[in-house]
């Protein structure tokens, strides 16, 4: 059996059969080499192991291959950060054949041999869990003698019932750059934009054709969505403001149906000089990630002569310093404490205080539980809610106010 013909033919299959998903799979390079396992991507490319691919039924096959081209779509080789890859991959894994295993239905009325693989790992994957979040569930389940041992425990399911079972560790990430699976950002956030360009350019194409077809949110999610530096957005705020002496708390009507953040002009002739920071201190936050947000509110300071008030957060808003307005001060504002998340003590806290922030930051890594009714709406065109994650937005963000990254 020639593997690499059967591989261009099914790629041809997915263009004239499935025209969104072909025309991204053909676009992928696809290459054999006999020193991959099974089959692997390394967020960019893929490769496979042409005898393996020879022990599997052209269904399985056609599985495998989709399941690399998944995880190319969703980025989880630029997502797993300084996670754990054993458990990354677990996860990623997870979330791939949950979407394959609901894709499987379009291919084979549309004539393509599409079928899960024996062994593969398939678990509960609800319908809002996100990669991070499974990756935090695995983590907290399993132990290091387990995972020595190529072996993992997760959620299955057992004729629609949740049961832990026990899996092998899944080795198909590769991750460039160095051993901890970093590469530089720029070079990474190239790569993200430009599967996200294929992505794009496939659903204009596919346009009459969606909603025929399983299409996960997150690829929808990855092409409408671009986040903002939070420090840019920032000082877009601040230069604004200096400008046209113009105020956040009554924001210009005209552009809010283009979910945009601009100022209206102030009632009250009021300017912005105090700017409150709120800290997720639950353990989220790395200590690096909290130096790059200290060290950029100082610049900032100095450069607007503006005064913070920051204030850390865990299920209640703890340390609070107000009027922080040089490095020194900046610095010494550290949180001393640290517990659970629940994000509503920022609003409940102002909410008690009677303060209402003509500017206001949240950092978070974004798992912060579900918003409550101790939530301020009309803080919203005032918000920038500063995540350290790359965890997809949901509703909740969004409602938050305007989203950015913190690097």
């Amino acid at each position: 059996m020639d593997i690499e013909q059967e591989v261009q033919r099914f790629r041809m299959d997915m263009l004239r059969k499935m025209p969104f998903y072909g025309d991204i799979v053909i676009r992928l390079p696809f290459s054999a080499n006999p020193g991959c396992r099974t089959a692997c991507t390394n967020g960019r490319s893929i490769e496979y192991n042409p005898d393996f691919l020879r022990s599997l039924s052209a269904g399985e096959r056609n599985y495998v291959l989709m399941h690399e081209v998944f995880h190319v779509l969703l980025h989880h080789c630029r997502r797993s950060r300084d996670k754990d890859p054993r458990l990354w991959n677990t996860a990623a894994d997870l979330m791939v054949n949950s979407m394959l295993d609901q894709l499987q239905r379009n291919l084979l009325q549309r004539g393509i041999a599409f079928q899960r693989p024996k062994g593969s790992l398939t678990g509960y994957v609800g319908a809002t869990d996100t990669v991070e979040n499974l990756y935090e569930s695995l983590r907290l389940s399993n132990r290091e003698e387990v995972l020595k041992k190529g072996l993992v425990n997760y959620t299955g399911l057992d004729r629609w019932k949740r049961v832990i079972v026990q899996g092998k560790l899944p080795e198909d990430l590769k991750y460039p750059g160095t051993a901890a699976g970093k590469t530089g950002d720029e070079k990474t956030e190239g790569e993200e934009s430009n599967i996200n360009g294929l992505i794009r350019e496939a659903l204009e194409k596919a346009r009459g054709e969606i909603g025929s077809f399983y299409l996960p949110q997150e690829f929808l999610k990855a092409t409408e969505t671009r986040r903002l530096d939070w420090r840019s957005l920032l000082r877009s705020f601040l230069t604004e403001e200096q400008s046209e002496e113009s105020s956040y708390i009554t924001p210009e009507r005209k552009y809010i149906h283009m979910d945009l953040i601009l100022p209206g002009y102030s009632r009250d002739e009021t300017r912005i000089e105090e700017i409150w920071a709120f800290v997720d201190s639950s353990g989220s936050i790395s200590q690096n990630e909290l130096e790059q947000f200290l060290t950029q509110l100082s610049r900032i300071a100095r450069e607007f002569k503006c005064v913070f008030h920051i204030a850390y957060w865990d299920t209640e808003v703890t340390d609070v310093y107000r009027k922080v307005n040089d490095e020194e001060q900046i610095w010494k504002s550290l949180p001393r404490h640290s517990g659970g998340t629940d994000i509503n003590c920022v609003y409940r806290w102002l909410r008690q205080e009677k303060l209402r922030p003509a500017v206001m930051l949240i950092l978070t890594d974004g798992y912060f539980g579900r918003l409550n009714d101790c939530f301020i709406p009309s803080l919203k065109s005032n918000t920038i809610l500063v995540l350290s994650s790359d965890i997809l937005e949901d509703d909740d963000m969004r409602r938050i106010g305007k989203i950015a990254k913190l690097k």
